[in-house]
This record gives structure tokens, sequence and C-alpha cells, in this order.
């Protein structure tokens, strides 16, 4: 990479890590882009000549959040060699992740065909995989189906019903430990 390459890629970083602490501070999930070329320190043109707009800002954070997570997701199921140990590992990594928290605040339209989609498309493959091996090793019921099993152990780290929770007071821990037994004592097979 020449210097004049390092030079774009060093502030696209740059922009994308600012738009990324706008994203996670605004309630609302938006980015203005003139407050976000000020933060950076350019002017809207040359903003706009690193990316077309907002949503494609939006767009490249969250792919490069869901493909940290991926990653991470990946190292566990190499590094933990105990199937629900990976699990009760998964829970709590993706709980304490901002990261995947915010692709998943800022849902992904798996209607449409594009980068994210691909990874997410990759993360449920990979815990479809983990899903099934449980089933085989009777962990998990096998009347559950596999696609069943990944969409909803996604859907309980839906961050309004995380926010919620802890607006009624139960503290980030308590959700943690409720996520995993309902998790498997929801799923396990029964004698």
């Amino acid at each position: 990479m020449n210097w004049k390459e390092q030079q774009k890629y060093d502030r696209e970083q740059l922009i994308l890590a600012q738009a990324e602490t706008m994203l996670t501070q605004n309630m609302d999930g938006t980015i203005n882009m003139d407050e976000l070329a000020l933060a950076v320190g350019i002017s809207k043109g040359t903003l706009y000549n690193h990316f077309t707009n907002k949503d494609a800002i939006i767009a490249r954070i969250l792919e490069r959040n869901a493909q940290n997570f991926l990653k991470m997701m990946r190292e566990t199921m190499i590094n933990v060699d105990d199937s629900t140990l990976r699990i009760k590992t998964l829970i709590h990594t993706i709980s304490r992740n901002p990261y995947f928290i915010l692709v998943l605040q800022n849902k992904p339209d798996r209607t449409k065909k594009t980068e994210l989609t691909s990874i997410f498309e990759k993360i449920y493959e990979e815990l479809a995989i983990l899903f099934k091996h449980l089933q085989t090793q009777n962990i998990l019921d096998s009347v559950y189906p596999t696609t069943f099993l990944v969409s909803y152990f996604i859907h309980l780290f839906d961050p309004a019903i995380f926010d919620h929770l802890l607006q009624e007071g139960v503290l980030e821990d308590q959700i943690i430990a409720l996520t995993e037994r309902f998790f498997f004592q929801g799923t396990q097979k029964e004698s």
C-alpha cells in the first residue's frame, strides 16, 4: 500500500470509528453527516469522497462488527472443547459484545443479498452445525429443527429485550445466567 492509499485507509478508519461512536451514543441509531465531518476534522465533501452516503457508512460498520463476531465465534468453537461449554461461552460473549448488539439493533435485511447478509448466513450455518452436534449428543432435543434453535438463540440477544430487562432492574449477570438456563432447560431432551 503506497502512502496515498494508506492515508485514505487511515481516514476511512477514523470516519468509521467516529460514526460507530455516534451510532452507539444516539438513541435513534442515526448519524448526522455534518456532525461526523466536524468530529473527524474534514469537510463534508471529503467525507462523501470516502462514502457515498450515511447508509454506506452504517453498512460498513455493521459488516465489520458482524465479521468480528464471526471470528470470535469461530475462535470459541476451536478453543473450547466441550460443546455445552461452547454455547455458554457464546452466551457470555454475545451478551457483553456491544459490536454484535449494534448489528442486532440495526437488524440486517436478510432478503437482500449484501456482504452483511452473507456474514449472517455464515453465523447461522456455523451455529446450526454446533446445535446439530448437541442434538446428536442428546444434549438438545432433536424435536427442535436446528433452524429454529439458531433463530431462537440469536433472538435471545435482541437489544430491546436486554434493555427492557435492565430498566426493570434485572442485573446484567442475571440476564446472562437466566438466558443460559432458559436456553438449555427449554431445549433439553426430556427423559
